[in-house]
């Protein structure tokens, strides 16, 4: 492999991380331009999914200006890239420079002695970050929103998901258990906690299940769009064999997270409606 802007103190570790990188996918392009108009070549590059994963091999870590000024016209552009800085076991990285890098969504892979590559800090993917309408209510519920979707946007995307899941899933069981409390509904506190989130879902779109002639808790819509959004458990809890199926998957998660944002400001409306 011949480089020809690599520094020469950084080729070693970037001939160890080629090796690493053709172990799982067939083509990487080297200390060429991403983009046509990129201000910037990194050591490596290659797609995955339609995604580009961009690496910066160093022989000391620097999160110089240049690079500052790429991770910021990428998330101006929001194209679905992720850029990594890989460094040597020697290379000293301050909490302060982790910090930095973690703010502009930077990922960093540490070279170990035997030539393995670990993952230090998680990239983050521009075009998989979730912006929630803010014209959306949350009342008392609001911080743990914020969490959730700073958890996503930070990386963590399944983990993120999954605690936006139960968010959803326990604001439709407070729906139920305030209605039953205010005589909208026929049925009792110990029965709706018995039921899982589906049939749940399901009696909050009853009529048979309403006092006084009321009109069913939430339309047909509100309805099935609960349910669309509970395959979001099964989603972050099916098992995947490869990185690439694991990013064909998460590129469908920013949507639910979307969808999840206005569930939860949805039932907290209903249940102020039944208050």
């Amino acid at each position: 492999m011949e480089f020809e802007i690599t520094p020469e103190e950084a080729r070693p570790c970037a001939g160890k991380f080629a090796s690493y990188l053709k172990k799982t996918v067939q083509s990487v392009s080297l200390e060429k331009a991403a983009w046509s108009n990129a201000p910037y070549r990194t050591t490596f590059f290659h797609q995955l999914n339609g995604d580009v994963l961009l690496y910066e091999v160093q022989g000391s870590f620097d999160f110089h200006d240049r690079l500052v000024n790429f991770v910021q016209w990428i998330n101006a552009q929001r194209f679905s890239a992720e850029l990594w800085i890989v460094v040597g076991e020697e290379s000293d990285v301050s909490l302060a420079q982790l910090d930095q890098l973690k703010r502009n969504g930077v990922g960093l892979y540490f070279m170990s002695s035997d030539g393995e590559f670990q993952i230090s800090q998680q990239a983050r993917n521009p075009a998989l970050q979730v912006v929630p309408d803010p014209r959306l209510k949350y009342g008392d519920r609001k911080s743990e929103v914020v969490a959730c979707v700073k958890k996503f946007n930070d990386g963590h995307r399944k983990d993120g998901l999954r605690d936006l899941c139960e968010l959803v899933e326990g604001q439709t069981e407070k729906v139920l258990l305030t209605a039953a409390r205010k005589g909208w509904i026929n049925i009792t506190e110990p029965v709706i906690r018995g039921k899982d989130w589906s049939d749940q879902i399901n009696a909050m779109g009853s009529k048979n299940i309403m006092n006084g002639g009321r009109d069913a808790l939430v339309d047909s819509k509100l309805k099935d769009d609960l349910h669309s959004f509970r395959g979001a458990r099964n989603l972050v809890d099916h098992k995947v064999n490869s990185k690439r199926e694991d990013q064909k998957r998460q590129r469908q998660f920013p949507e639910r997270m979307m969808m999840g944002t206005r569930l939860v400001s949805d039932l907290l409306s209903l249940q102020r409606k039944i208050k």
